[in-house]
């Protein structure tokens, strides 16, 4: 909140003697503080109702390129931070789901990626692959980051958890990816998480299509 009320101090008592390139930055500033508020209140609002099981899902006939897009418009700035590769395996990616909910899962997840998955590149790239298998429909997102060891990844959708000491640094209410799990089970699918063989870590979001069922 200090970023947002100081970029905008600045830019109200010195717009005239600003640089173009310097409101730009605090503009930007401003913005990309004001995203991470939202995502922080909104995280623990969302985590307040899924235990109060006061969230039902309202099943219609979604695109799964269509969630994606909706996910990645919500991220904000963030989704500057690096590059997204988005490749489908199928042309027609119909299926019966609950759109705002499954997009809200796949958005949680990009966040985690774009947040922590690219710490060994200044340019993080999240990979993202989508399909129907059977009676299911997928969302793969990839990330290029250290990957999450075995030992812990079950604890990676407990409330509160961060792995590491920088996570505890990087302000997050460690609460995204256990909204995920909620939103999957309210689906009647699941996330599944493993590492890539040449590293970063791998989160599958699993949807099932009512239409056939």
């Amino acid at each position: 909140m200090a970023t947002i009320i100081g970029s905008l101090e600045v830019m109200t008592m010195l717009y005239d003697k600003l640089s173009e390139e310097k409101r730009k930055s605090l503009i930007s500033s401003a913005l990309t503080e004001a995203f991470r508020l939202d995502h922080f209140i909104t995280n623990i609002l969302d985590m307040a109702k899924f235990e109060a099981d006061a969230v039902k899902p309202r099943f219609e006939t979604a695109r799964l390129s269509q969630m994606i897009n909706d996910s990645l418009a919500r991220l904000g700035p963030l989704k500057t931070r690096g590059e997204i590769k988005i490749a489908p395996s199928v042309t027609n990616d119909d299926l019966v789901t609950d759109p705002m909910l499954g997009a809200r899962a796949i958005g949680l997840v990009l966040h985690n990626a774009f947040k922590f998955g690219g710490r060994k590149a200044a340019v993080p790239v999240i990979e993202v692959e989508y399909g129907i298998v059977g009676s299911e429909g997928f969302v793969r997102i990839r990330d290029h980051g250290d990957g999450i060891p075995p030992a812990k990844q079950a604890a990676v959708f407990d409330k509160y958890t961060r792995l590491q000491k920088s996570d505890q640094q990087n302000a997050s209410t460690g609460l995204g990816l256990t909204i995920c799990q909620y939103i999957m089970r309210l689906l009647d699918g699941r996330i599944e998480l493993s590492n890539h063989p040449e590293g970063g870590a791998i989160f599958t979001l699993w949807y099932a299509n009512k239409k056939a069922t």
